[in-house]
């Protein structure tokens, strides 16, 4: 993956993060009421490894609703599926891990030519990423039934952070802190304007364009318009769709899930026994035509060409 790229992303995808959180009961007195405070106080927070402070800036409402749908969906969730699926991402970072100097040795790693490069210092840290994840308490749905976001971010989203770091400090090309961590803390914030319950933030990351954040203050707790626009909504979107889906729905879908699962766990077995990028590259076009061919239906698996002798008529 481009490291450029997925520094970029993280540092986005803090940012955006930033307008999202909640302040944790024991630190409510410790995040500003103004807008510009409010981010600053997150960004600070998650340069610290502190992703529990994305439970901070949301309205009590929110999480509240984000509570109740997470175990309304866990009790509504096949058990079997769950575990199958865990399994299987915890299977793929194993195969990763494993394979790793075959698959980052096959040619279609090696055209990226220089990203190969930033793929490969990158690999390890993704690994242990994936490991971690996958054993994690979300694997359970017996844990997500009754999850605490609060505490699995302080816990095992902190420990995610700090093995990312970790990671990227031991590759010798500290991008975690760089890129992620140095930006957040030099992210320069500036009002736009602010009036009652709305205003605009203009966040400018070193070597970054400059973006502008409009947001609402709801409940005391400022988050993006868009969000507080569509918050009521989606929620009640999503707590019809799961009153109203039926046993035999959760069970039609449960095979379905399952036989996918069975198919990639297929390809999972297959790659498992390759000894050499050449087998590697193989058993990759021979897994994924029948795939390809499955999606392009019956008798189209050659393009249409039309006969240069046709008139404009089709005669």
């Amino acid at each position: 993956m481009n490291q450029n790229f997925r520094s970029k992303t993280m540092l986005n995808s803090a940012i955006a993060a930033i307008l999202m959180a909640v302040t944790l009961p024991a630190l409510a007195a410790g995040i500003p009421s103004s807008p510009e405070g409010t981010v600053r106080a997150v960004a600070e927070g998650l340069a610290d490894r502190h992703p529990e402070i994305l439970w901070q800036a949301l309205p009590p409402t929110y999480q509240q609703d984000i509570t109740e749908l997470t175990h309304a969906f866990a009790e509504r969730m096949d058990p079997a599926v769950w575990e199958a699926a865990f399994g299987l991402g915890s299977r793929t970072a194993g195969l990763l891990r494993d394979k790793k100097d075959i698959i980052l040795s096959s040619s279609m790693l090696k055209a990226a030519g220089e990203e190969h490069e930033k793929v490969e210092g990158g690999w390890d840290e993704m690994v242990d990423l994936l490991d971690s994840f996958f054993a994690s308490g979300v694997s359970s749905l017996d844990t997500m039934k009754t999850i605490d976001w609060e505490k699995y971010l302080a816990t095992t989203g902190r420990d995610l952070m700090n093995l990312a770091a970790e990671r990227s400090k031991a590759d010798g090309d500290d991008t975690f802190d760089r890129e992620f961590t140095q930006k957040l803390l030099q992210t320069k914030i500036e009002v736009i304007s602010s009036e009652g319950d709305s205003a605009t933030l203009r966040m400018t990351a070193p070597d970054e364009e400059p973006e502008d954040m409009q947001l609402t203050r709801v409940e005391g707790r400022w988050v993006p318009n868009d969000m507080a626009e569509d918050w009521d909504q989606n929620v009640a979107e999503a707590r019809q769709k799961l009153s109203e889906v039926t046993d035999e729905e959760i069970q039609q879908g449960s095979m379905q899930a399952m036989m996918m699962i069975g198919m990639v766990d297929g390809v999972l077995a297959e790659l498992e026994t390759v000894e050499t990028a050449e087998e590697f590259e193989l058993a990759i076009q021979g897994l994924l035509g029948p795939f390809l061919g499955g999606m392009m239906g019956p008798g189209e698996e050659e393009p249409f060409e039309p006969d240069p002798m046709d008139d404009a008529d089709g005669r």
